[in-house]
């Protein structure tokens, strides 16, 4: 017989071998997939960059403009450029290390709520396999620190019998600054701390959520005349887009079996359990109302995704102590929750790797030529292009520019006056056109299949008459480049 406090040595070094599995794995895919940087990434840096040159929080100079959704990611590269680093090093480095440190909170939950190791080790799987926490994690967004924020104000909302309404207001403060689509998933969590603490108790958490987002609205009215960032207004999809980002995103992250290990866990386990189960419907009803996001990985969805790995744990957990059907069951269900993101994961990591690869050797070099050649370019993909040219930017997807992201349509898809665009005087246009962009003797430019955006620019008379096709590039199979050169006034 163990005596007692070996047994609990024992505990002590299994749960920090989770911790250490979990971390571990975590960041094994997300410097599996470091290569990978989204190109929204690229324009934080930029902005970094001029604030720490003093030339203000703008992306061309003279024109303060709100082009980072969460101001707050500014900090790891304004601080990487006051050393004389790259900023983008530093926010994937920040980024992948708060997706790890999420990763490990995780485990810390279970542990203050007594589940047991069982319940601890079943998150390992689920947490590890996810290609989209490690993955995006080193990307170069906000979406670590996103995740590990909402871990924090879930675990200090939902203490019992006294919530941590102080931590729970900060870290409200900090995702206003950070990611306004939590908004709905904050406010759940503040209305849960008033019903239970009570009104008067709560007051702090609510005093200092509503300073953060009165703050960040506040630089946003002083510098585009809108309380929600520019991207909200350049990307709004619509409800369609935002249910077919969903339908898409849930089978994959939950591979179908851990989704109905999470509704276990709600229906078997305790308030707390079905208060994540209904954190994890609000966020999914405000991604879809959002539109959902273009970019890889389902990135929307990866803050709220260690609450459904909670959550999926504590279902197992629950079902492994019943009859041998359940338990069964209960298996089947973890291998679908964790093979499927592991074959997800299989898959996506070559193709970003790939991307990473072709940005590099065609970025750098359009990047080159720029720098070299032109003072002002008109482009969609603004962000990598942007940031190692160091040119001016006219911005075709409205990130950066509200005059742009005002315009009628959707992201890549703006109707953009010509007579706008010809006022802004850029002398080279970049296009991206799904086959090769084909080309008179003259380099007229013949055929391109782009953006709407851009297809309707490059089918234009004042294209026509006023550009000529310099070069293309192929960046990826079905994404070219082409780059043309203004040659009249």
């Amino acid at each position: 017989m163990i005596p007692r406090n070996a047994r609990t040595w024992q505990r002590v070094w299994l749960y920090l071998l989770l911790y250490l599995l979990i971390a571990g794995g975590i960041w094994v895919v997300g410097l599996c997939a470091w290569p990978y940087t989204v190109d929204d990434a690229y324009i934080i840096a930029r902005y970094a960059l001029r604030i720490s040159r003093g030339e203000g929080y703008t992306w061309n100079p003279g024109q303060a403009s709100d082009g980072v959704t969460g101001p707050a990611w500014l900090l790891p590269g304004l601080l990487a450029a006051a050393l004389g680093r790259d900023p983008v090093f530093a926010a994937k480095l920040c980024g992948l290390v708060c997706a790890a440190l999420a990763g490990v909170w995780c485990v810390r939950e279970q542990v203050a709520r007594s589940r047991g190791l069982r319940a601890a080790a079943l998150l390992a799987p689920l947490l590890i396999f996810q290609p989209s926490l490690g993955g995006l994690g080193s990307a170069g967004l906000e979406t670590g620190a996103a995740t590990l924020l909402i871990c924090v104000a879930t675990s200090a909302a939902l203490r019992l019998p006294r919530p941590r309404v102080v931590t729970l207001g900060l870290c409200a403060a900090a995702l206003a600054w950070l990611r306004p689509e939590l908004a709905p998933v904050v406010g759940l969590l503040l209305i849960r701390v008033s019903v239970r603490a009570g009104l008067s108790r709560s007051l702090w958490a609510w005093g200092l959520a509503l300073a953060g987002v009165g703050t960040v609205c506040a630089l946003r009215l002083a510098l585009h005349g809108a309380l929600l960032p520019l991207a909200w207004y350049a990307k709004a999809g619509g409800l369609v887009d935002g249910l077919h980002y969903s339908a898409r995103a849930v089978p994959i992250m939950t591979g179908v079996g851990g989704l109905a290990l999470a509704g276990a866990g709600a229906w078997l386990g305790q308030g707390r359990d079905r208060m994540r189960a209904a954190l994890l419907g609000v966020h999914v009803l405000s991604v879809i109302l959002a539109g959902g996001d273009w970019m890889p990985g389902f990135r929307l969805f990866v803050p709220l995704f260690p609450q459904y790995a909670l959550l999926a744990a504590v279902g197992a957990e629950r079902l492994l102590r019943r009859s041998l059907a359940r338990r069964l069951c209960a298996l089947a269900a973890l291998l679908l929750a964790c093979g499927v993101p592991l074959v997800d994961l299989g898959l996506r990591l070559p193709q970003w790797r790939a991307s990473a690869a072709s940005r590099d050797n065609v970025g750098v070099a359009i990047a080159s030529h720029l720098r070299h050649e032109f003072k002002r370019v008109a482009l969609v993909d603004i962000g990598f292009i942007g940031y190692a040219s160091g040119v001016e930017v006219v911005d075709l997807a409205g990130l950066t520019d509200p005059a742009v992201a005002a315009m009628p349509g959707g992201h890549l898809d703006k109707r953009i006056p010509l007579a706008w665009l010809r006022e802004r005087a850029p002398d080279a246009l970049i296009l991206h056109s799904s086959t090769p962009p084909l080309a008179a003797g003259d380099g007229r430019l013949l055929d391109l299949r782009g953006y709407p955006v851009e297809m309707r620019i490059a089918r234009s008379e004042w294209v026509a008459t006023e550009f000529r096709l310099v070069r293309s590039y192929a960046y990826a199979p079905g994404y070219h480049y082409a780059l043309l050169r203004r040659i009249a006034p």
